[in-house]
């Protein structure tokens, strides 16, 4: 009956210090409540010292055994969930950057798209021949924003220098395009 009696108060005492510590780790960042934290300590200790103390009238080894059992479940529940929430922060820090890749590289695309309309269609290359002249110093400044953003996105996706070459392309259109079109008015 007592180690019956003591097993229950183990379980009690690891399942309430475990999610003392989850609740004190996890919640007040989702609450954004300061005192959160404070009250659902405060709220843990009111089960699991009043457990410790009145074990202790009956056996100072059971209640000895109760407050290891708390200290080392508060650890280990502290680690495990300090580990969930680091991956679950780099996880989150994973899908924006993911996310920002893919609006760079749809950046990227979207200029080589509209760009390859002057090359690919034939009543654009007659019209804009500038837009294919490498000669003409917008176009030569285009193609090597071109060459630089390819590059880069091979080479460093996602990384500042990459995100300032598809501006520099981006621009390098713009600027090509409006000399095609003053060198045509058409």
């Amino acid at each position: 009956m007592v180690i019956a009696t003591l097993g229950v108060l183990v379980v009690l005492v690891a399942l309430t210090t475990g999610a003392t510590v989850w609740l004190i780790k996890t919640r007040p960042a989702q609450e954004q409540d300061p005192d959160s934290k404070f009250w659902y300590g405060f709220a843990g200790l009111c089960i699991v010292v009043p457990t410790i103390l009145i074990t202790a009238s009956a056996s100072a080894l059971a209640a000895a055994s109760l407050a290891a059992v708390a200290v080392v479940t508060g650890c280990w529940a502290n680690k495990i969930v300090s580990r969930s929430m680091a991956s679950r922060i780099a996880a989150v820090a994973y899908s924006l950057r993911a996310s920002e890749d893919a609006a760079l590289t749809a950046r990227h695309h979207q200029i080589l798209t509209r760009w390859s309309h002057y090359e690919l269609d034939p009543g654009a290359a007659i019209d804009f021949p500038a837009m294919s002249d490498v000669r003409v110093p917008e176009t030569s400044a285009l193609v090597k924003a071109a060459a630089l953003a390819e590059q880069l996105r091979r080479d460093t996706l996602g990384e500042p220098g990459y995100q300032e070459a598809i501006t520099l392309l981006e621009l390098a259109f713009e600027r090509a395009e409006r000399a095609a079109m003053t060198s045509n008015p058409t």
